[in-house]
């Protein structure tokens, strides 16, 4: 983490759903025009040159191993946003995301126009976010942030200070995020969300299991000093969520994910990503 910047991966994650927003996917139906507003120097810079690769024929080939990252990020968007649809239609009215990242809900999904959206994030991120989001109209009923070090903050105490009302059913959405953390910090963290979920709370957490093979993203993680350092299985998931009362009702993958949205799979990039969904 840089001082008033956010993550690299935060950045990158951005710039693949921007990318995903050109068009450099074979997810149908992606948009995300919020991406490209919110990415940091020098990824704004590699997106416009990538823009300009877009438009020649044949596809050069590195904008043709982008797609495959464009590919993953843009299913695993669309699937989330597919849960989240479906939990606010049973009555949710608080959404909590948790390492929020560079993320654009709050200002992309009209289906929120009626919800309270908190994001939870690392100062360093939030700051700039806010910065870079400020030229954004946010369509969500009210969107707070929360300023949060999940190794070293209380969650608990962070959200009651912000507003977050237990009584009222939430969705926590936790995207990208498990991997970088401890298991003692991810057990902490959910043990708050369980005490502060009404009945009728949905869960919907992206996390890794470990690749079959190595990765070089693993070693650009590592180079950026963000290395992923909590791999799971579906099996340990549904237990860690089970001990804190939530039931999981799917878990899926990128196979499963392209299958549903008509797209191809990420192949190499998939890195083992899944979605679980549970409810309280």
């Amino acid at each position: 983490m840089r001082e008033g910047k956010p993550s690299q991966t935060a950045a990158m994650v951005a710039f693949l759903r921007a990318l995903a927003d050109l068009g450099v996917t074979s997810a149908k139906g992606f948009q995300d025009p919020t991406a490209q507003h919110l990415l940091p120097a020098p990824w704004s810079q590699l997106l416009a040159l990538f823009r300009r690769s877009a438009r020649r024929r044949p596809l050069s080939e590195s904008l043709a191993n982008a797609r495959q990252g464009a590919d993953l990020l843009a299913l695993r968007t669309l699937m989330i946003d597919a849960h989240l649809r479906d939990a606010l239609a049973q009555g949710a009215r608080q959404v909590v995301i948790l390492g929020a990242g560079l993320d654009g809900r709050a200002y992309r999904l009209r289906e929120l126009s009626d919800v309270r959206v908190f994001e939870v994030d690392h100062p360093s991120t939030q700051a700039w976010k806010r910065r870079r989001a400020a030229v954004l109209p946010v369509l969500a009923k009210s969107l707070t942030f929360v300023p949060v070090d999940f190794e070293r903050d209380s969650l608990d105490a962070a959200l009651t200070q912000a507003g977050h009302e237990p009584g009222v059913p939430t969705v926590w959405l936790w995207e990208g995020v498990v991997m970088y953390l401890t298991s003692t910090a991810m057990r902490a963290t959910l043990r708050v969300l369980a005490a502060r979920s009404a009945a009728g709370s949905t869960a919907i957490i992206q996390y890794n299991t470990r690749p079959s093979g190595p990765h070089a993203l693993s070693l650009l993680l590592r180079f950026w000093k963000e290395p992923q350092i909590s791999l799971h299985t579906p099996e340990v998931i549904a237990a860690e969520l089970g001990a804190v009362g939530f039931h999981v009702s799917s878990d899926t993958g990128t196979d499963e994910w392209a299958r549903r949205f008509d797209a191809t799979s990420p192949g190499e990039m998939r890195q083992g990503a899944r979605v679980v969904v549970a409810r309280k």
